[in-house]
């Protein structure tokens, strides 16, 4: 969609007599394009698509994570209540990411089970089987929660 739009505009430039290394070009300011004036951020508006990774509306309970973040109070999480999005696979480690219910993102990589800010989620430790598409999560109190990648919700509740 960029080197389609900036294709567009630079051929309209060559196309009216100027130049693509005009000094307008380079800073972003309009250009004489066919009669009417347009720049790229006029013609590319991506910027102001939202990011996919965020939460789709931040609520009360998100934002009471950071504040609770902010005062030293240590984060709770129920793995029970943790849905499963996607298992990653690298080079070195594993990664399988998780929702929770109240909108916060989680990512288990190397055992360790680490919250939005990339701080450990202290107590829960996990394990990723790839070949067979499960995750395990395990409470401090040794409670375990297996997920497997592309099960519902209603799946869990009656298999």
């Amino acid at each position: 969609m960029i080197s389609y739009a900036l294709a567009a505009l630079l051929a309209m430039t060559s196309a009216a007599g100027a130049s693509p290394a005009t000094p307008a070009a380079s800073t972003g300011t309009a250009l004489p394009i066919g009669g009417s004036t347009q720049t790229v951020s006029s013609l590319y508006t991506g910027d102001r698509v939202r990011d996919p990774f965020l939460a789709a509306a931040m609520g009360a309970s998100s934002s009471r994570r950071v504040e609770d973040a902010k005062a030293g109070v240590p984060e709770v999480v129920d793995i029970h209540g943790m849905t499963l999005r996607g298992i990653m696979k690298d080079r070195k480690v594993d990664y399988a990411l998780f929702t929770a219910e109240g909108g916060g993102t989680y990512l288990l990589r190397g055992g360790r089970l680490y919250n939005e800010r990339n701080k450990p989620v202290p107590g829960i430790t996990g394990g990723i089987r790839m070949k067979q598409k499960t995750v395990e999560l395990i409470a401090p109190d040794k409670d375990v929660q297996v997920f497997r990648l592309g099960e519902d919700e209603k799946e869990k509740e009656n298999p």
